[in-house]
């Protein structure tokens, strides 16, 4: 059962399943993880996925004093669905659940398909935001020219991207084989990735938080990645060159899901950002690696 959070009661318990009901009854479904009373950061999942993705950062948040808020974008998990015409206006639920829990300066990660509402929430919140924190992300490819990208990235992200028949027969059969074949799914993902991410994949705490994470992101539908795909993959229409937060991004080289040139490109866009490049490692290097990127969010409130 899922704890309802409202603005005049921001701490409830059951930390795993909250719930923040805006002024108008669209309910944003987040968790927490990590120490309750801890620095905060923002964790945004990436696509599909849901608020389950972050929990495998809970131990090395304890260890660090960190408290990690990780919120699902509409029609994942416990979102409802909720249209948006342009990717800025995505900042405005994460400004909600800032709000909600009393948040006055936080840090922000943003992980694949979360990096670019990241971004768009650090376009509204700079002045509460310490340091930005992007893991992998899918960059700006319609912005982007003339970028290297594989023969799979260029149908995902630009043949079907465009066309919500194409991309939601690709993620209802998606879900229907997440559903009915976890296994078979799971398989298919360590077909086209690099050995490097494949060592990681094969631990079992990764494969149950990624099973759990992906189920319960496509429960309730498609609308939640089919709304992410249409956003980042058109016009970001975001003034990259004045996000001036401090940031980092780490991209490895041979990421097979989202393409590196257009995490590079980003970057370069970024007028503050160190880019730290994972030389062989793909797209899933993170789930190994967790305690990297949490070192980073507690250095940001030194």
């Amino acid at each position: 059962m899922d704890t309802r959070v409202t603005d005049d009661s921001p701490i409830a318990t059951g930390r795993s399943s909250r719930v923040h009901r805006l002024a108008d009854g669209r309910r944003i479904g987040f968790a927490e993880y990590g120490d309750p009373d801890g620095l905060p950061a923002i964790a945004l999942h990436g696509t599909p996925g849901s608020r389950d993705m972050f929990a495998l950062t809970d131990a090395g948040a304890r260890e660090r004093g960190l408290r990690i808020i990780a919120p699902e974008r509409p029609g994942y998990g416990l979102s409802e669905a909720h249209h948006f015409d342009a990717l800025p206006q995505t900042a405005s639920d994460v400004e909600a659940i800032a709000d909600a829990l009393g948040l006055d300066r936080f840090a922000l990660i943003g992980v694949s398909g979360g990096a670019p509402h990241a971004i768009a929430a650090v376009s509204l919140l700079k002045d509460r935001i310490l340091r930005l924190l992007l893991i992998g992300p899918v960059g700006p490819i319609a912005d982007c020219d003339h970028i290297r990208m594989s023969h799979l990235h260029q149908f995902i992200f630009t043949r079907m991207a465009p066309s919500p028949h194409a991309a939601g027969a690709f993620f209802m059969g998606l879900r229907t084989l997440i559903e009915w074949a976890p296994g078979a799914a799971y398989h298919l993902l360590l077909q086209r990735v690099p050995e490097t991410d494949r060592q990681v994949l094969y631990r079992p705490e990764v494969r149950e938080n990624l099973q759990t994470a992906m189920k319960e992101g496509l429960r309730p539908g498609v609308e939640g990645p089919l709304q992410d795909l249409r956003l980042y993959c058109g016009a970001w229409n975001l003034p990259l060159g004045e996000v001036a937060v401090p940031t980092v991004m780490w991209q490895g080289s041979e990421d097979t899901v989202v393409p590196p040139d257009a995490a590079y490109f980003l970057a370069g866009e970024l007028p503050n950002c160190q880019l730290e490049i994972i030389e062989g490692a793909g797209h899933y290097w993170v789930f190994g690696e967790f305690g990297h990127v949490l070192d980073a969010v507690r250095a940001a409130w030194s």
